[in-house]
């Protein structure tokens, strides 16, 4: 990746492997420049509603594992990745439990926080990295024979399988097992100005909602959406060559 004097430019890829495993497959992503405060009003509101909102869709602590959408990445990370689902969650059960349970998402900055939002509203895992941090393209990928991976808020790097799924760029894998949890190397952070958002989904037809609710959101708290798309099996690959608009060039 290249955030350049006038644009943007990379590539980010689905393996065919994955989409040949799970042909119903679809990533959305989302490029967009970001202003990054701790606290935004609008977001905090958005915070406070999750709690209803899973309620009002019949979502509680006594159930919420068994959800079609949390159930699906539990059996995948059971019987595709070899781990053990109690301790390695996907990013959205890890969100739901939390917010079913009374302890409210984590409260990082208003962009994270906000793709936390739009991820416990939609019921889709969502992630989302600095671009500046990123090296070269982005692959969603099987691993590599020992490729390893440092997470966030870890001090011992584990090694991936080559069975697990993960987002890597040319030097580094972003995130383990799908949507687990991310590197700090890539991480957003007070300094973060263009953001790649992803959002993963397991069945057809799932992300176009979320990517607009995401896009729309955005906007509210001040950011600039600059290009988004889905990759699936019909269009695994996608060339992102962006020109800035003059007001946004880098000085």
């Amino acid at each position: 990746m290249e955030v350049m004097q006038g644009g943007i430019f990379m590539f980010i890829s689905l393996a065919n492997e994955i989409l040949e495993r799970y042909p119903g497959v679809e990533i959305g992503y989302l490029i967009a420049r970001v202003v990054v405060t701790k606290t935004d009003p609008f977001v905090e509101g958005l915070k406070r509603s999750l709690s209803e909102h899973l309620q009002n869709c019949g979502i509680n602590a006594t159930n919420f594992a068994v959800h079609p959408r949390i159930a699906c990445w539990r059996t995948l990370y059971e019987e595709e990745f070899h781990v053990k689902a109690k301790t390695y969650r996907s990013s959205i059960e890890s969100l739901l439990r939390r917010i079913v349970t009374g302890k409210g998402i984590w409260n990082i900055c208003n962009i994270v926080d906000l793709y936390n939002c739009c991820s416990a509203l939609s019921l889709l895992p969502m992630g989302g990295y600095d671009l500046s941090k990123v090296s070269g393209n982005i692959e969603i990928r099987y691993a590599r024979e020992g490729e390893l991976f440092l997470g966030l808020g870890e001090k011992i790097p584990v090694e991936a399988k080559p069975n697990q799924i993960i987002y890597a760029d040319d030097k580094r894998v972003m995130c383990w097992l799908w949507n687990h949890k991310d590197s700090a190397a890539t991480c957003i952070d007070e300094n973060s100005e263009y953001v790649i958002f992803f959002i993963d989904a397991l069945e057809q037809n799932k992300v176009q909602a979320c990517l607009i609710q995401l896009a729309e959101n955005l906007e509210k708290i001040g950011c600039t959406n600059l290009e988004s798309g889905i990759l699936n099996k019909a269009s695994p690959n996608a060339e992102i060559s962006y020109k800035l608009p003059v007001a946004l060039i880098p000085l």
